[in-house]
């Protein structure tokens, strides 16, 4: 099993690594290079020592790329009163929220696990909102007893729901309300969202909120969904600047505008917008309207998420077996979809793919990847040209940090995968441990009483066994 008690692991200087191949490097890749031997090397670091230290499937986080992309988008709108919000729903882990937060951004929550997560990242209650199309009154109440900085509403009896709250804890709620502003161009329209109160009734809503003594309504929101044009952020923008005015009327002032999230990420060659080619002209648009209903310059709020933490990631997983078919080549690994890269099944995600081991060969062979589950659909790539490859060698899998590991399961009782950073400074930081069965199976243990700890432990005592080092010391012919 590999040794992760360590939690750093000194950065080793490379004398030998140069620039990766140009026939697998894209420019967003600016981290990678490779060996003479063609190893790759992520941020100075050989994946060979990663896996021979961590093992595979292994995420690996480039901590350069992280702050890079967040000091990127923070820079890109000069408006006074910007503080973005880190949509953590995308890539929940504590040490990637701990970075957000030192880099000035605040935190989007989508449940009230991830409040508790955000207080444990050291995010200030108010630096948090709690924003999904459901809450409990038992989420309601805890999230106005922490004190986070609002509670974003999602319809009206959502609105009617925290007013019933509010009175029962004697409490005046602080509240966005999520608008649909029911915008189309270029093939994108929120008209099908199930996101937030259609713009038609969003006056309706305003007044309930507002007659309630026990809410403050003090923000709008707009649920930023795969916003492939800026425009369609300028048209959301201009709505909620109206209703704005309208509460202005009603003698509220809205005191924040959150424009919410979907800034496109490239997974492969596609050609996308970047926070700098919108920033300024949204500011300049923002203000323009402002002044014109004379409204009071509300905080403007973000919330990012792919664009922050997918490119940052790698998928690292070794080739088990190799099978040819009449009309395809096939390579088995140790990853998975269920397990490692869920949004390939999910979202239909497209990742590149690399030669860990193999980055001066030509792809010269045509494979597709398989997960290792006992499940048809479990691909997680298809007729990907790579070199000639075998078992031992290794896969990276690029643009991962974003959505696969919060979506993994335990499918066929599998481990997750665990996850590591390499920081700035050349450490290799591990910041998620792979899965223990005893996690795995508690939730069946607890209740059924079948297993206890010490029984527990006997399993995981055995299993760490060094098998190699066992059957050295066996005198029995195998």
């Amino acid at each position: 099993m590999p040794n992760t008690k360590n939690k750093n692991t000194k950065k080793k200087t490379y004398k030998k690594s140069t620039s990766a191949s140009k026939r697998y490097l894209k420019p967003r890749w600016s981290w990678l290079s490779q060996s003479k031997k063609g190893i790759m090397y992520i941020d100075g670091i050989s994946v060979t020592d990663l896996i021979n230290k961590y093992g595979t499937p292994l995420y690996v986080v480039v901590e350069r790329e992280l702050r890079s992309r967040l000091r990127r988008f923070k820079s890109s709108f000069p408006y006074p009163n910007l503080r973005p919000q880190y949509a953590c729903k995308c890539n929940s882990n504590l040490e990637i929220m701990r970075i957000a937060r030192e880099e000035g951004f605040e935190l989007d929550a989508s449940s009230v696990g991830e409040i508790i997560l955000a207080l444990l990242a050291d995010f200030k209650p108010h630096e948090i909102t709690f924003t999904n199309l459901y809450k409990t009154e038992q989420d309601i109440m805890f999230a106005a007893k922490v004190g986070v900085q609002a509670i974003t509403v999602d319809s009206i009896e959502e609105i009617k729901r925290v007013a019933a709250v509010g009175e029962k804890v004697k409490t005046k709620i602080r509240l966005f309300i999520r608008v649909n502003p029911m915008i189309e161009f270029r093939g994108y329209t929120t008209k099908n969202h199930k996101y937030g109160i259609p713009y038609g009734v969003a006056k309706k809503a305003i007044d309930i909120a507002i007659a309630s003594p026990n809410i403050d309504l003090i923000g709008l929101h707009f649920h930023g969904s795969n916003m492939d044009y800026p425009k369609s952020y300028y048209l959301g923008m201009g709505k909620l600047v109206r209703l704005a005015k309208y509460c202005k009327e009603k003698g509220v002032t809205i005191r924040f505008v959150d424009m919410g999230g979907g800034f496109p990420v490239q997974y492969n060659n596609e050609n996308i917008y970047v926070p700098e080619d919108m920033g300024k002209i949204f500011v300049r648009k923002f203000l323009k309207l402002l002044d014109k209903y004379q409204l009071e310059k509300p905080v403007l709020v973000f919330e990012p998420g792919k664009f922050i933490v997918a490119n940052t990631g790698i998928g690292l997983t070794r080739v088990i077996s190799k099978k040819r078919l009449k009309k395809q080549k096939i390579l088995i690994t140790d990853g998975s979809t269920y397990a490692f890269l869920p949004d390939v099944i999910v979202d239909d995600r497209y990742y590149d793919v690399l030669p860990a081991n193999k980055m001066n060969k030509k792809g010269n062979q045509v494979y597709s990847i398989e997960g290792c589950t006992c499940d048809v659909i479990d691909e997680m790539a298809r007729k990907r040209r790579l070199p000639f490859l075998s078992e031992g060698d290794v896969l990276a899998f690029m643009d991962v940090g974003a959505y696969s590991n919060v979506l993994a399961s335990n499918f066929n009782t599998l481990k997750r995968a665990p996850m590591v950073m390499i920081k700035e400074n050349g450490a290799v930081k591990i910041i998620r441990r792979r899965d223990r069965y005893s996690e795995m199976f508690a939730p069946e243990l607890d209740v059924l009483k079948i297993a206890g700890p010490k029984e527990m432990k006997r399993f995981y005592d055995l299993f760490r066994i060094n098998v190699e080092n066992f059957w050295k010391g066996s005198t029995k012919k195998r």
